[in-house]
């Protein structure tokens, strides 16, 4: 009987010391969960910051309300709508239903499979309020996974000013530098539509010599860019940035 008595408080302290671990845990994640997107937001406001030339800034949100303005286009018309550019999260309304679509194979070179079909752009002003870039956020798969960055592009939408990938899972020395300021600089100037070639880039104005070892990673960015600037994504509105349509 005592040994029954025995096993049976063992198992009553072990399920209890669990309930107790998933309460404290629960409520960890809750109170955590606003440090966490504002954490997240910041990251992302930072990594506009650097594609639009800003560079490294002590205070970030400050820098970001000053001289950046979010807003939020219909993809299929290139057309601005009221949606709140601060708060949207690109990533998880990517699997929401009701504000997102299936691509079909054959038009998903990004391999992205899931897009928005509304996305933020953001508009970096000088201080007279003319825009001086416009940055995409764009994505597109490498050799592991989703690789998330922003195309910063100047006010003709046109020329490219910057590229930044801020999330991915690309090997480290290999495909992870598609994070070296000695490859992003690549980019700067050339003209749209890219191409990401073996070598011989030099002096052509819509190509970018790919990443040595790398030839997959250089052809997901190839992609990504490609499909982000097409008439499959930011296509419609940079045709209206191009006729002056911005407002």
């Amino acid at each position: 009987m005592a040994k029954k008595e025995t096993v049976g408080r063992t198992l009553g302290v072990v399920v209890g010391l669990c309930l107790v671990c998933a309460i404290v845990v629960a409520t960890a994640s809750v109170q955590l969960r606003p440090l966490q997107k504002a954490s997240k937001d910041a990251d992302i406001q930072r990594n506009i910051l650097l594609v639009s030339g800003f560079g490294e800034v002590e205070d970030v949100a400050s820098t970001f309300a000053k001289n950046i303005e979010p807003r939020v286009i219909n993809i299929e018309t290139g057309e601005f709508v009221e949606e709140d550019a601060a708060t949207f999260d690109f990533e998880a309304t990517k699997y929401d239903a009701k504000r997102s679509f299936k691509l079909d194979k054959a038009d998903d070179k990004a391999g992205v499979q899931r897009m928005t079909s509304n996305s933020p752009v953001y508009f970096a002003r000088n201080e007279a309020g003319t825009i001086q870039t416009i940055v995409l956020p764009i994505q597109g798969y490498g050799l592991w996974g989703i690789m998330y960055g922003f195309l910063a592009l100047e006010a003709d939408g046109q020329t490219v000013k910057s590229i930044n990938f801020y999330k991915h899972n690309e090997t480290p020395g290999l495909g992870g530098e598609i994070q070296n300021p000695k490859w992003t600089a690549m980019f700067e100037g050339k003209s749209l539509p890219l191409d990401i070639v073996k070598s011989g880039a030099e002096g052509n104005q819509h190509k970018v010599d790919g990443l040595s070892g790398a030839t997959l990673t250089s052809n997901g960015v190839d992609n990504t860019v490609d499909f982000w600037t097409s008439d499959k994504a930011f296509g419609p509105f940079l045709a209206k940035v191009r006729k002056g349509e911005l407002n």
